[in-house]
């Protein structure tokens, strides 16, 4: 069955862009493990019906690396494996055998540059020599984001000036993920992406037509599944001493956001936090955070940006024991109870892609948090020209938001310092259970007031979402 790719469409547009001006081409696409390079640029191929090989590199060296590279093209030819010593020699056995458009797929490139460093500058002569006179095409893919930049993006590169053109894919947002569970409610759908976040791969792991509780117990907590040892594998894949890394993670997940807290949490000297966190963050599973009207402030707090491994951390991996035996009952039934909680965070930042929507009424050019001491505002934005601030509150409880909420935060929003010479100040509440007919009121009467409840969220994010009532989990 054909794999349906949910809002790749700018990325096949590129692709397809990029192949029809006739000329050869060198393209980059990047972007952490998991985030669906591979498929992307193999589905627009097979599309397009163009003829190329695709070669998968791993970290056994060059040398190993060039004898399946021939090996792969041999076969695609229905040839000889030629006798080759370098890709130098591959590249010219391909040229020799076709006459046509062809591209080449060389996934992780940048395992490549991680073992031998002078790879750049032999994909440069092949690029420059070899190729020169063709119509033979390459596209590099890597997972390892800061190796492709240094290898083949930065000025420093030899394959910098070469490229025609670069991508870098990233996790979706709360509106496309909704788009792989058509029957779900709103609830759900926010629930469902508290647990799984915006990587195609794990979406595609859960069964659109069984519940969230469902799916977390058979899909997450059920050993031998995809997504049961995830996380451990890809930072063991990925990273050295992984089990620090795990215990940085799990402390995380447990609230530590400072250096200093994750620090003691584990039991390590704060003073050499900084190169796991910058390792994390490196993969994209980290994300460092200032106040959003202090963009330049150099301390900040360290939370991580991948919701999956967020629910992993807190829910499965301080139970892996029990779940190695099959106690999984419990286990399900401690995630059930704190998975209000859980999507109470994600929720927040779900808010934050509100606010960058298209269609919420303030455009806004930077979205985040605000903090100091011991006040914080869920939601803070401002515009481009930094003389619209947005302020916001979110809340994910049982009970409709009245107007102590907007009195908190007209509080707090007092104290926001903000650079803004003509400052126009809105404010946004957000709630899953609506508001106080007090509270509309006083928003139907105030034009810097904004209330958006869960069919609002629906109406603003344009989701084809079931009714309420008709999905109970």
């Amino acid at each position: 069955m054909r794999r349906t790719f949910i809002n790749r469409d700018r990325e096949f547009e590129f692709l397809d862009t990029r192949f029809t001006t006739g000329e050869r081409q060198l393209l980059v696409f990047y972007g952490r493990r998991r985030v669906g390079k591979t498929a992307l640029v193999t589905e627009f191929l097979e599309r397009c019906s163009r003829d190329h090989v695709y070669f998968l590199a791993d970290q056994r060296g060059t040398d190993a690396n060039v004898t399946r590279f021939a090996q792969q093209c041999a076969a695609a030819f229905d040839d000889i494996p030629p006798a080759v010593e370098g890709f130098d020699d591959a590249f010219e056995y391909i040229v020799r055998r076709i006459d046509d458009a062809f591209v080449v797929v060389i996934d992780e490139f940048s395992y490549l540059v991680e073992e031998d460093e002078s790879i750049p500058s032999v994909f440069q002569r092949i690029h420059d020599d070899i190729l020169a006179e063709t119509q033979v095409s390459v596209i590099l893919l890597g997972s390892s984001i800061s190796m492709m930049e240094e290898g083949a993006l930065s000025h420093e590169s030899p394959l910098y000036g070469r490229r025609t053109g670069q991508w870098k894919l990233t996790p979706l947002r709360f509106v496309d993920a909704c788009r792989f569970f058509p029957a779900y409610s709103i609830t759900d759908l926010i629930r469902v992406y508290a647990v799984l976040g915006g990587v195609p791969a794990y979406l595609e792991q859960f069964d659109p037509e069984a519940s969230v509780p469902d799916n977390i117990r058979e899909r997450v907590l059920s050993k031998g599944t995809f997504l049961y040892e995830e996380p451990e594998f890809f930072l063991r894949q990925e990273l050295r001493e992984p089990a620090t890394y795990m215990a940085i993670l799990e402390a995380m997940a447990a609230g530590n956001t400072r250096v200093t807290e994750i620090a003691n949490a584990i039991g390590r000297d704060a003073s050499g936090m900084s190169r796991y966190l910058q390792n994390l963050q490196r993969l994209e599973v980290v994300d460092k955070l200032v106040p959003v009207t202090e963009p330049n402030r150099k301390q900040g707090i360290y939370t991580i940006c991948d919701h999956f491994f967020e629910f992993w951390f807190r829910f499965a991996s301080p139970n892996l024991s029990d779940l190695e035996q099959g106690n999984v009952d419990p286990v399900a039934k401690s995630v059930m109870s704190g998975l209000n909680e859980h999507t109470s965070w994600v929720f927040e930042d779900i808010c934050r892609q509100a606010v960058q929507h298209p269609n919420f009424p303030i455009s806004v050019s930077r979205t985040g948090t605000w903090w100091y001491d011991e006040e914080e505002i869920d939601v803070a934005a401002v515009s481009e020209d930094d003389e619209r601030l947005v302020l916001g509150e979110c809340k994910w409880t049982s009970s409709p938001v009245d107007d102590g909420l907007l009195t908190a935060l007209e509080g707090k929003a007092s104290s926001v310092r903000w650079r803004g010479v003509n400052r126009t100040e809105y404010l946004v509440l957000f709630s899953k259970s609506g508001f106080t007919e007090s509270l509309r009121e006083t928003a139907n009467e105030r034009d810097d007031l904004l209330l958006y409840g869960l069919p609002e969220l629906v109406t603003l994010f344009d989701i084809e979402t079931t009714s309420e009532s008709a999905r109970s989990t």
